[in-house]
């Protein structure tokens, strides 16, 4: 009959010494030490957190509408002259919220009420927004 875990001193002694907040007993990498309390080193730090987006210098402003029949459209407007392609900008918002919209001079409406939501899809391709309006 082999001797069972409880019977060996030594195995008690290690399952004593392991926290049983922490699942795994990983021993520290610079003292060797099992986890707190134990070990009191200062860890390196992690890596960095890689920066958010470059944002451009224009501030786009939503505005919301109503339309007749009680419709809602929310507007985009501030978009500079040039330089990306404010249809392809306008294809993907539209497909982001689910919706219909158009382009019309510099300006991207799109159908119902999507401001939070085209806000983090602006945020996403660098562009500030504010809520303008109602």
């Amino acid at each position: 009959m082999q001797p069972s875990a409880a019977d060996d001193p030594d195995e008690e002694q290690a399952q004593a010494d392991v926290d049983p907040g922490v699942p795994l007993a990983i021993p520290c990498p610079v003292c060797g030490k099992l986890p707190p309390p134990a070990c009191a080193c200062a860890l390196p730090p992690g890596p960095p957190e890689p920066p958010g987006p470059k944002l451009r210098p224009e501030t786009i402003k939503l505005r919301r509408e109503k339309r007749g029949g009680g419709r809602e459209v929310v507007i985009l407007e501030g978009f500079p002259r040039g330089g990306f392609d404010l249809e392809a900008l306008a294809r993907d918002l539209k497909r982001r919220c689910g919706t219909g919209g158009t382009v019309r001079d510099f300006t991207i409406e799109i159908q119902g009420d999507h401001r939070d939501a085209l806000a983090e899809a602006l945020l996403e391709r660098g562009f500030r927004s504010k809520r303008a309006g109602g």
